[in-house]
């Protein structure tokens, strides 16, 4: 099984990124995300060689869906959001995914199938 991490940008330029999302887009196979925010990556030159999975800005169960899948797949994904990603981004969208399709909350807060 692969892994899933939800990546926020905060206010979207290299400074305001934690260490652990730019961590997190670094070890990533495959990046997802909204068109504009994967095109701040691209300018940051976080996204050299990486799968780049772009949506628009209505499709956010289709990139949650997208991400879950690839996941799954046993690859390393990053989708992104803007701000924090469980106030303002995808957090919501892929642990209520997560539940349509079975997963169980695990001691930590993390899930498993």
């Amino acid at each position: 099984m692969g892994e899933l991490y939800l990546v926020g940008m905060g206010p979207g330029d290299l400074p305001g990124l934690t260490l652990a999302a730019k961590e997190a887009l670094e070890g990533a196979e495959v990046v997802i995300g909204y068109s504009t925010y994967i095109k701040l990556l691209e300018e940051m030159g976080l996204l050299p060689g990486k799968e780049v999975v772009r949506k628009g800005m209505t499709e956010e169960l289709d990139r949650a869906e997208e991400a879950l899948e690839q996941a799954l797949s046993g690859k390393r994904v990053a989708l992104v959001s803007g701000g924090d990603p469980g106030i303002y981004g995808m957090a919501a969208p892929v642990l209520e995914l997560m539940e349509e399709r079975g997963f169980r909350r695990v001691q930590g807060g993390g899930h498993a199938v």
